[in-house]
């Protein structure tokens, strides 16, 4: 079961680097943002707040990954910044418009699957044992 927590936790670890070079290299064609269905979307959020939003994500994207690292070596600390960096990253994807290419949002898809596992492993399996040494 141990070997099966650091695999997934491995897994997340690699996902990040492979997510934000996708975005880079294979961003959404810019022609998708301007079909009527997503017309207003992005227009009425203001400069400051994308800003604003953007440096907020990036935070916890890294805080999450940083995290990744501690739940790895079973670091207490880790263990509770990883619950509330997902469940704040949730909140900021719920509250703001993105638009994805299917290969990352299956990506992603697959990354929200393994944070659920990680979790399970943390807090309901006798990994969680581990943390309080």
């Amino acid at each position: 079961m141990e070997s099966a927590y650091k695999q997934i936790l491995v897994i997340q670890i690699i996902l990040l680097p492979v997510l934000i070079c996708l975005e880079i290299f294979f961003p959404v064609p810019e022609e998708i943002s301007y079909l009527p269905y997503f017309e207003g979307v992005f227009s009425n959020i203001s400069d400051g707040a994308v800003i604003f939003l953007v440096v907020t994500g990036i935070f916890l994207i890294l805080l999450n990954w940083i995290s990744c690292f501690l739940i790895y070596f079973y670091k207490s600390i880790g263990k509770s910044l990883y619950l509330w960096t997902l469940v704040l990253l949730v909140f900021a994807y719920l509250l703001f418009p993105h638009l994805s290419t299917g290969l990352i949002a299956m990506l992603d898809t697959l990354g929200s699957i393994l944070a659920g596992a990680t979790l399970v492993f943390i807090y309901y399996t006798p990994i969680k044992e581990n943390f309080e040494k």
